[in-house]
């Protein structure tokens, strides 16, 4: 049994902490949680009236760990973004295994951290990108991975259904600040897109992006993102997101040598080029003499079916890795991929040029990390 503590029993902590409760993961078991409020007090009332150690902060959790007061195999991490590094790392030290929800800090020298204290502990690291258990981004990794219709030539994915109200933003002190959020629409809400992303194409090797900071709504940081992408092959790609737009949608596209791919309301269209032509596109390409022919495409759409657990899923795979009998989800050591597309796009509009982004270890990514954190600083020190 996974002895585990959830470190951080708010909004999604608690939700965590409730699957454990219930009993839903099997071989692991709730030990200790911290930062107990309001209702969550009463959602895990079980719990609590059953002797569930509760502590006010991580650091009196750790002290009881290492006094030898708290027995402990894993912790789960679901604190503000700043927090996770350092929470993380601490773990790893006391021979702890390690979840952490997205992203994995704020800006990616922390994921890299995380991910070198793992492998020198030679503990389970995972991360929460539940997105990546669901049937239809499975089937879209599937299908342009297996080459089948040739290469990536371009990526559009509009992500404006992440609306939020004034309200949203009020709800909270530590909300929509560069200081104690550190960043807005790329951080909160679209670190699953963004590892999507790489997940099912690669990282790009480039980007250019444009965020409007406090553009819908009065905050500091930015709820309208722009972003342009190029991949080591060619390939090109855009991310357009939001918090202020009504209606939004969800739609991706993926376009390859010889089909193109829609996702969009729970429906995968794939529309294959070379049925229709006879031939591959890029051969029609060089031989046709109509100058103004339609391609056309032979559609399938199919419904693929919804991922109703996905939480469960991934403190499952979680739990089976730390047994040696199974896989997370997710590795932790892939937080950094997102959270390097998401620096370099704010890299990118606060410089106004276009970003490589770095190879990871490389004395590239370390320029890259100072660069970084360097105008984040600055953005801080000019909010207060």
């Amino acid at each position: 049994m996974i002895k585990t503590a959830v470190i951080g029993v708010g909004n999604m902590g608690s939700k965590y902490a409730a699957l454990l409760q219930e009993k839903k993961i099997d071989g692991m078991e709730l030990c200790a949680i911290t930062r107990v409020k309001g209702a969550v007090r009463e959602l895990l009332k079980p719990s609590i009236d059953a002797g569930l150690p509760i502590f006010e902060s991580e650091e009196e959790l750790f002290q009881a760990v290492e006094s030898g007061n708290l027995k402990l195999d894993a912790v789960i991490i679901a604190t503000p973004h700043y927090s996770h590094e350092k929470i993380a790392v601490r773990a790893f030290k006391n021979g702890l295994h390690v979840l952490s929800d997205k992203p994995s800090g704020v800006y990616s020298r922390q994921a890299r951290l995380m991910g070198e204290a793992a492998d020198k502990a030679g503990k389970v690291f995972s991360m929460v990108f539940n997105q990546r258990t669901s049937p239809i981004y499975q089937q879209i990794k599937e299908i342009v991975q297996s080459k089948k219709y040739g290469e990536l030539k371009r990526l559009n994915w509009v992500v404006t259904d992440w609306y939020r109200p004034e309200t949203y933003y009020k709800s909270a002190p530590w909300r929509a600040k560069w200081e104690s959020d550190g960043g807005g629409v790329l951080l909160n809400q679209c670190p699953h897109n963004l590892d999507l992303i790489q997940w099912i194409c690669g990282m790009p090797a480039k980007v250019q992006a444009f965020c409007k900071e406090g553009h819908f709504h009065d905050i500091q940081v930015e709820d309208d993102v722009t972003a342009y992408m190029e991949w080591p092959n060619g390939a090109t790609g855009t991310f357009i997101t939001s918090t202020g737009d009504a209606p939004g949608v969800n739609r991706l596209e993926i376009s390859l040598d010889e089909a193109m791919i829609v996702c969009e309301d729970g429906k995968l269209r794939v529309g294959e080029i070379e049925s229709t032509l006879g031939m591959k596109e890029s051969e029609y390409r060089k031989c046709a003499t109509d100058f103004y022919k339609h391609i056309d495409v032979a559609w399938t759409e199919s419904i693929p079916e919804s991922e109703n657990a996905p939480y469960e899923k991934i403190l499952q795979g979680f739990c089976d890795e730390c047994l040696g009998k199974g896989k997370s989800v997710a590795d932790g050591r892939e937080g950094r991929k997102s959270l390097v597309l998401s620096n370099a796009m704010y890299l990118s509009s606060w410089e106004g040029r276009m970003v490589t982004l770095p190879k990871a270890g490389s004395e590239d990514e370390r320029k890259f990390e100072k660069e970084f954190e360097g105008w984040l600083d600055k953005k801080i020190a000019e909010s207060k």
